[in-house]
């Protein structure tokens, strides 16, 4: 009965890729819910790392906007000087607007960095400055690299003058993350 003998060799055959295929498939699935579980836990850790971004972000863009505002009164004596500080962030661009009003004579105001500001407080002079205004209004526009600056209104009358100031810095790179997280 060679027939019979082909059919179950034919049998055995079909039988043992049966049981391979079915050990294979059960490794693959095996894999696969591994792999599912794996990419479940990254999407979670995904979700989280993006909440603490957008707390950081948020924390981040409060704090300019705090450093960015500067506003308030004051009297100056004669030859008195109010400074006002600005911070601009590493890797950031700082859009200053400085606006001073002057009620009984005029004032001058500078932007000076950190290293001008020092020879000015240590000399009384100064080589260079990054902003220079007169009058008893002024509204001046100036763009900053990374660093620290301080608006410098001096009473240089010989009466004193009541001011009113602000000093508003936009940053770029809050343009930058507006745009990113929208």
């Amino acid at each position: 009965m060679p027939s019979t003998k082909a059919y179950s060799v034919g049998l055995i055959a079909l039988s043992v890729v049966a049981v391979l295929f079915a050990g294979l498939w059960l490794i693959y699935e095996n894999a696969y819910k591994d792999m599912l579980n794996r990419y479940e836990k990254l999407l979670d850790r995904d979700a989280k790392l993006r909440d603490i971004s957008e707390k950081l972000v948020d924390r981040y863009v409060k704090t300019l906007v705090w450093l960015g505002n500067n506003f308030g009164t004051d009297t100056l004596l004669p030859g008195y000087y109010r400074a006002i500080p600005i911070v601009i962030p590493i890797d950031d661009t700082g859009f200053v607007n400085v606006t001073v009003i002057s009620k009984q004579s005029s004032v001058k105001v500078y932007i000076f960095d950190i290293r001008q500001y020092s020879e000015w407080c240590a000399r009384g002079s100064f080589s260079s400055y990054y902003l220079y205004e007169e009058g008893s209004y002024i509204d001046s526009k100036v763009t900053l690299n990374p660093g620290v600056y301080f608006v410098v209104i001096i009473n240089p009358n010989k009466t004193p003058t009541s001011i009113s100031y602000t000093v508003k810095t936009m940053y770029k790179s809050l343009y930058d993350l507006k745009t990113m997280y929208k």
